[in-house]
């Protein structure tokens, strides 16, 4: 298992925002039009304030600028874009990698990249 990818409890890198986000995308936990509307039916009057206080699913837009570009060099290059290696900086090949590590540890024995798509 790689550094980026420790288990909770060790240390690496389990608390970094860039992590987290990519696990939320990865495990189909990103806030879509389904769970605003299973929400606002839940909570009715108060939909603002429990959206706001929702644990379970992320915000769209509570992604970083940074985690939106890294997903999408990640998916032009699953497309087959032809980067070079001088295209990127070193910092963003790692990072790519880190994506990389991140997206495919998830979706093992899963079919689907169910909210990825939609980035």
């Amino acid at each position: 298992m790689s550094a980026s990818l420790a288990p909770p409890g060790n240390g690496l890198l389990t608390d970094w925002p860039l992590l987290r986000e990519l696990q939320a995308v990865a495990s189909g936990r990103l806030c879509g039009p389904e769970e605003q509307r299973r929400c606002r039916t839940e909570s009715g009057a108060f939909a603002a304030w429990a959206c706001a206080a929702c644990e379970e699913f992320l915000q769209p837009e509570a992604l970083s600028p940074w985690t939106r570009h890294l997903l999408f060099l990640h998916r032009l290059r699953q497309a087959g874009y032809p980067f070079r290696a001088n295209d990127l900086s070193l910092e963003t090949w790692l990072l790519l990698g880190v994506v990389q590590d991140v997206l495919e540890s998830r979706q093992r024995g899963r079919h689907g990249q169910r909210q990825i798509d939609g980035i």
